[in-house]
């Protein structure tokens, strides 16, 4: 069985809709859909923002389902000034910032047909990596093409049973783009908390038209990019 993981269903909606559920399992452990998807038996669960999230979603994925290899599918933000919003990346490794440890990823996918950058990823909060100086410290030290919230804790959950994870990123923000403290306006579970956003935009307007940028602009093509690549990939395991 493979497992199919993002942190919420909006970044992978386009696949959410072509998922022939057979069952379905929402409730305050897992989110999640048990079924197939062209042609292969998967679940698909969301995660929730973050390493711990991340690491806490995939371990119950991992005992109640025992899949044979995870994909985890999301957004990360551009740290080489060379990627554009859509740009496709498949993680050959991931490195924690906080343990200072790289880690292999499953990247041994037969795909054709479909341009991608195989790379380095490092996950830390995005709530720290949103300004453009800050994403050039980090390309400079350590190589590594993009930024995300949740593959190191996927990988660390799926090592204790050596399950093969798969880390499919696709760019959101490229790094030169100045992002608003997402924390401050998105919930944990990804979803735009319009009340916090209004009061932060309130008190940073500068920062309000970047937002809109990113939410109407960038969101929905790095989506496409995200669901068509996968939907590649998953066909042809």
């Amino acid at each position: 069985m493979l497992a199919l993981l993002s942190a919420n269903w909006d970044e992978i909606n386009q696949l959410k809709n072509d998922i022939e559920s057979t069952d379905e399992a929402s409730g305050s452990e897992l989110d999640c859909k048990i079924g197939e998807l062209y042609g292969k038996k998967a679940v698909f669960a969301v995660t929730g923002v973050g390493i711990k999230r991340a690491r806490a979603a995939t371990s119950l994925v991992i005992q109640q389902f025992k899949p044979g290899l995870i994909i985890y599918g999301g957004f990360g933000g551009a740290l080489s000034p060379d990627l554009r919003v859509g740009d496709v990346i498949v993680g050959s490794s991931v490195t924690s910032l906080k343990k200072k440890e790289n880690r292999s990823l499953y990247h041994d996918f037969s795909i054709s047909g479909l341009e991608f950058i195989s790379g380095k990823l490092i996950t830390e909060s995005r709530f720290f990596v949103n300004k453009p100086d800050e994403k050039k410290r980090l390309y400079d030290s350590t190589g590594a093409l993009a930024v995300d919230m949740e593959t190191w804790g996927v990988l660390e959950a799926a090592s204790q049973s050596n399950t093969p994870v798969g880390s499919v990123r696709v760019i959101s923000d490229e790094a030169d783009e100045l992002l608003p403290n997402m924390a401050a306006i998105y919930s944990s579970n990804g979803e735009l908390d319009s009340k916090q956003a209004e009061e932060y935009f309130r008190a940073y307007p500068e920062l309000l038209t970047p937002f809109l940028k990113f939410r109407f602009t960038n969101t929905p093509r790095a989506q496409e990019s995200l669901c068509r690549f996968l939907c590649h990939l998953i066909t042809n395991l």
